[in-house]
């Protein structure tokens, strides 16, 4: 059977395979850069974003689990944030060290790397540490853009598991001075540079939903549905939506959604979570807490139907996309 540190293993042997030397550095940098650089190699033809890799994806969660911060956007998932930084498919470097670890990296292609992240693995291809290259992103208010600071104090944010000191993580701190190309393009004094280099403990069992997210009228018989690893999306009862804020008060559905349900009734309470699981895990999951639930899939949507303690009930799973996660909506009506 294939564990997580196998398919990584060849999810990183598949980057070396793919992959040729980076171009020369500057002159005048210190033996540990240019070693650095000298054994880091580029991928040419990746065959997918490493946002998009499965286990490299459930190694993330199980670091920081689904806790919040303000790094390259406020107020959001640190897990979301590190994905969008690895989402470029044509700036993924990989880096083989002398005792065996590796290094894989890839920027954000939005902000042309100003917003990168790269992952540390050990020996026997566990994350070690996760860095990310951020500017410490405020949350925005109203349609004022985020507050971040200039490239010229960026700052190096790395994770680490419970437990493991930082001096492992050195060889990131030398991976974050490296520029990507569309960076090093830049005239020197608007080159980015790391300000400050700061550690955190990873939270693995950090849930991404609070008590308070819950509606008014959820069954308290199908609490346990609801995954304490993944992010709370939205709410609604009584036919109007509770979260998010921005739409508070609104109905549910749209005339023109109401027409197409075709007389289904609006639910009487239900919540929608986000999790970075894979859906096929997430179908075993629920397989599990709903025993006895009528299982319908179509494409990459599966429902599962039934009723606890006099509601009925259902829990449908729809995969947004390999980077988005999947969509987790439990629905219940009274009595019925």
């Amino acid at each position: 059977m294939n564990s997580p540190a196998k398919n990584t293993l060849v999810m990183l042997s598949l980057c070396a395979a793919l992959s040729v030397p980076m171009s020369a550095m500057a002159q005048n940098v210190s033996p540990d850069d240019a070693a650095f650089v000298a054994a880091t190699k580029t991928v040419e033809s990746a065959p997918r974003r490493l946002s998009e890799e499965p286990m490299l994806r459930s190694d993330v969660i199980k670091m920081v689990g689904y806790a919040r911060g303000n790094y390259t956007a406020g107020g959001t998932l640190i897990a979301r944030q590190v994905f969008d930084s690895l989402r470029s498919q044509f700036d993924i470097t990989h880096t083989a060290l002398p005792d065996g670890r590796m290094v894989l990296a890839s920027i954000n292609p939005d902000t042309r790397g100003t917003q990168r992240a790269a992952v540390l693995f050990d020996a026997q291809r566990k994350i070690q540490a996760i860095g990310l290259v951020n500017g410490h992103c405020q949350p925005a208010v109203g349609d004022a853009a985020p507050v971040c600071l200039p490239d010229s104090q960026a700052v190096l944010t790395v994770f680490l598991p419970a437990g493991t000191q930082q001096t492992a993580a050195a060889p990131l701190l030398v991976w974050a001075r490296q520029l990507p190309s569309p960076l090093d393009l830049a005239e020197p004094e608007e080159r980015q540079k790391i300000a400050k280099v700061e550690y955190f403990v990873g939270q693995p069992g950090k849930q991404g939903w609070e008590a308070r997210d819950v509606p008014p009228g959820f069954p308290a018989a199908l609490k346990p549905l609801l995954l304490p690893e993944s992010e709370f999306n939205s709410s609604s009862s009584g036919g109007k939506i509770i979260a998010p804020a921005g739409l508070a008060g609104m109905p549910v559905r749209t005339a023109s959604e109401a027409a197409a349900a075709g007389g289904t009734p609006v639910p009487d309470a239900d919540m929608t979570l986000r999790s970075y699981a894979t859906l096929e895990s997430l179908v075993a999951t629920y397989t599990e807490l709903a025993k006895g639930a009528q299982i319908k899939q179509q494409g990459n949507k599966v429902v599962f139907s039934g009723s606890l303690a006099g509601v009925r009930y259902q829990v449908s799973l729809r995969e947004q996309g390999k980077e988005d996660g999947v969509f987790i909506n439990i629905a219940s009506w009274r009595g019925k």
